[in-house]
């Protein structure tokens, strides 16, 4: 059976696959930004809750510092995974949570999740 070629582009540039399947930049791009510590533990709580205000967050996600908190939700929400909800209220009040894009993500790493309960990786 002959290997056909096939050409996607991604980001301007040509990306051949040979044999049919996926061209894997897209996911490099995705699991170079998802990787980044505390990320999907973010994802998933604010998934876990609906949404979360900032100091809920920082309770319930052990070990994170207000300081990368705040880096994680700023580039949550420059990338469209997260929504900041800012009520005109004294105290000031801010709600987090997820973009239909995010309620995606967070969906599409449940299985990983799950598997790593169930395997206990390390």
């Amino acid at each position: 059976m002959a290997e056909t070629s096939l050409r996607a582009v991604t980001n301007g540039k040509e990306c051949k696959m040979v044999g049919g399947g996926y061209c894997p930049k897209p996911l490099e791009i995705a699991a170079s930004f998802l990787s980044r510590k505390w990320t999907l533990s973010i994802i998933v709580t604010i998934g876990n809750f609906g949404s979360l205000r900032f100091n809920d967050l920082l309770r319930r996600i052990e070990g994170i510092t207000q300081k990368t908190l705040s880096e994680r939700l700023k580039e949550l929400e420059r990338h469209n995974i997260i929504i900041r909800r800012a009520f005109n209220e004294k105290p000031p009040r801010v709600e987090y949570s997820l973009t239909p894009n995010g309620h995606n993500v967070r969906k599409a790493v449940l299985p990983l999740l799950k598997l790593a309960e169930k395997k206990h990786f390390h």
